[in-house]
């Protein structure tokens, strides 16, 4: 995989997908982040979203229109194999900081 670079939000993102499985709509991951404390516009979801796209770190399905919807489909988004493998490296990235800052942090 070619090393891609995702800003904090799209980190989160990825997460929030991975986390919902096949609940990840943007609505579902907007309303994930809110409660996690992340706010974030809407605009700026979908230009996140379109950004991780372009990575090839996310893909999307059309979902069947539902009467909930008024009708109309839905976007659900999944990480590609590319998207997996960056958030496994930033983990291991970040447990690795982590520990070398526990002593510090108490």
């Amino acid at each position: 995989m070619g090393r891609e670079s995702v800003g904090e939000l799209e980190h989160l993102i990825l997460l929030a997908i991975v986390g919902l499985g096949d609940e990840a709509s943007a609505l579902r991951i907007r309303t994930t982040l809110d409660a996690e404390g992340r706010r974030v516009t809407r605009g700026a979801l979908y230009r996140s979203l379109d950004r991780l796209g372009g990575k090839a770190l996310i893909d999307w399905e059309i979902d069947e229109p539902g009467t909930e919807r008024g009708g109309h489909a839905r976007r659900i988004y999944g990480c590609t194999p590319s998207g997996l493998e960056l958030l496994r490296e930033r983990r291991a990235t970040l447990e690795r900081l982590w520990a070398s800052a526990a002593g510090r942090l108490g």
